[in-house]
């Protein structure tokens, strides 16, 4: 069995280590069910592989994208999401804004279920 491990996203590049695999694996990476091409594998050490994989320019505009990592058997061995734009910036604030709001209101019910006691 195969474990994918995340190492860094940069300048439109993904890199990840995969681990468990003798041989080279073939490695197929998916966008909204479309082969990416380019995915690089080389070895790193026994049983260890570095993945790289160069983004579509579709995947790097606002909006939430995801991607799927499998081998060429069809196991998934991993995914990744990448979240940008500043409309959803705000989006998040105003959940975790919600969030804070309802543990506040939990701890109050609770405290007073204890005072009670």
């Amino acid at each position: 069995m195969s474990h994918l491990t995340h190492s860094e996203l940069r300048n439109g590049i993904w890199s990840g280590q995969l681990e468990g695999a003798a041989d080279a694996p073939n490695v197929i990476a998916t966008y909204q069910g479309v082969k990416i091409a380019g995915i690089s594998v080389t070895p790193l050490a026994d049983r260890l592989w570095s993945l790289k994989l160069p983004l579509p320019l579709e995947m790097l505009s606002d909006g939430v994208h995801s991607c799927v990592i499998s081998l060429a058997t069809g196991e998934k061995i991993g995914d990744f999401t990448v979240i940008t734009g500043e409309i959803l910036a705000g989006d998040l604030r105003a959940k975790i804004a919600q969030l804070r709001a309802e543990l506040d209101l939990l701890k109050t019910v609770r405290r007073r279920e204890l005072a009670q006691v």
